[in-house]
């Protein structure tokens, strides 16, 4: 018989509305485990089958001068040293205060830590050893090229990104990540022994109805509203799109950002066929988007990380029935072909958004409806999570006997 099981999900976002957050230790607590989750306060309420929810913040301490240009040279040290990469860590933002406060104050201890990407790996690290446990880290990106269109970041941040990466992913019990192309380039950038183990985001399965395409067609973007996500050239391209299709854009985003997006609907002529929602909460994101009819995401493939995305909302348009309309990007392209989802834009211009929406008739949006309520099952988290399952209680096990 097995004995119980305890897992620590460190992530730092707002955790109670954080997706794969939720889907792991759902997973996780159906199986058994004990789950504590650590990370920032969110909208929602934390899940029931959350044991203990542990809300954390960045706490910053007003640094002198000296100090400052102390930290600096710890910063640009770190791509020559992975001790001075650490040492920064635990100084850039109050990160020694949050292991602190779940180590200490908290009084955690686990058999395995989960850390979610690499800017919580050291927090899991530490975690493990004084529990004596493993820990593992989730990438939901390729870090080491995650901005690689700002500059600043470039400059200040990238070198420091790959020397933490390069100090902890090797020392994970195991890695896992959220598509093929990022796992491949982790294991090669970081001469990984074993290949990160691919759980992709898909989302709970949901049983949802068919609903066929009305007089109006509403295409769907939900998620993060933030730059480099094509959503500039998708407003601009509704003037070329055919009378009934409308655009609505659903989920956070900065004030500033979506009033932009608003002058530019403005600009071209589209205010009243652009709407712009707040997002909705987490278990009801899919069950809104079942009202619309197609699923639109698309973005340049600017870098590895942007090349190879196959993010939440993928997944969650399939659970939701829609019909999609997304990049021609490898990992998107090979799943909307393998199950005939929808089509694909070869790039990221109104033009071609538009000659891919207005390829779509009713009939054709029907077809590819019905095309996602048959890989529903198959594209579902309770699908995938035993990949995940079988990884974790592996590395549990190896670290008992040990």
């Amino acid at each position: 018989m097995d004995m119980p099981k305890t897992v620590c999900i460190i992530s730092l976002t707002p955790v109670t509305d954080e997706p794969r957050v939720l889907r792991q230790s759902k997973a996780l607590a159906d199986a058994g485990w004990t789950v504590i989750v650590a990370g920032f306060k969110g909208r929602q309420a934390p899940p029931s089958y959350w044991s203990r929810y542990i809300e954390v913040a960045h706490v910053y301490e007003p640094r002198r001068l000296m100090d400052n240009v102390k930290l600096d040279l710890k910063r640009r040290l770190s791509q020559f040293s992975g001790v001075a990469a650490e040492d920064y860590y635990w100084c850039y933002a109050g990160y020694d205060g949050i292991l602190e406060h779940i180590a200490t104050v908290e009084r955690v201890r686990c058999d395995l830590a989960v850390a979610h990407d690499f800017f919580t790996a050291p927090i899991a690290a530490r975690l493990a050893e004084l529990s004596g446990g493993a820990f593992t880290v989730d990438c939901h990106e390729f870090s080491y090229e995650q901005y690689m269109h700002d500059k600043n970041w470039i400059k200040r941040e990238r070198a420091w990104t790959h020397a933490i990466e390069k100090r902890f992913l090797p020392r994970a019990s195991v890695v896992t990540t959220v598509c093929d192309g990022i796992s491949d380039a982790l294991q090669r950038t970081y001469a990984l022994q074993r290949r990160p183990t691919v759980v992709r985001s898909t989302a709970f399965y949901h049983d949802l109805p068919f609903l066929p395409t009305g007089e109006t067609i509403e295409v769907l973007y939900h998620g993060i509203v933030s730059p480099t996500r094509g959503l500039e050239q998708s407003i601009e391209s509704v003037k070329l799109w055919r009378p009934e299709y409308r655009l609505v854009i659903r989920g956070p985003g900065p004030d500033d950002y979506i009033d932009q997006l608003r002058v530019i609907a403005a600009q071209h002529g589209v205010t009243e066929r652009v709407r712009i929602d707040p997002p909705v909460a987490f278990n009801q994101m899919i069950m809104r988007a079942n009202e619309s009819d197609i699923g639109l995401f698309v973005q340049e493939g600017i870098s590895v990380q942007k090349r190879f995305t196959l993010p939440n909302k993928f997944f969650e348009y399939v659970q939701a029935r829609l019909a999609l309309c997304v990049a021609d990007l490898p990992e998107m392209a090979r799943l909307v072909k393998e199950h005939q989802l929808g089509v694909l834009v070869p790039n990221v211009s109104p033009r071609a958004i538009a000659d891919q929406i207005n390829a779509l008739t009713r009939e054709k949006i029907d077809a590819y409806k019905q095309a996602s309520m048959k890989a529903a099952h198959t594209l579902s988290w309770e699908h995938e999570a035993q990949t995940m399952l079988r990884a974790y209680g592996v590395e549990v096990h190896q670290a008992r006997a040990a």
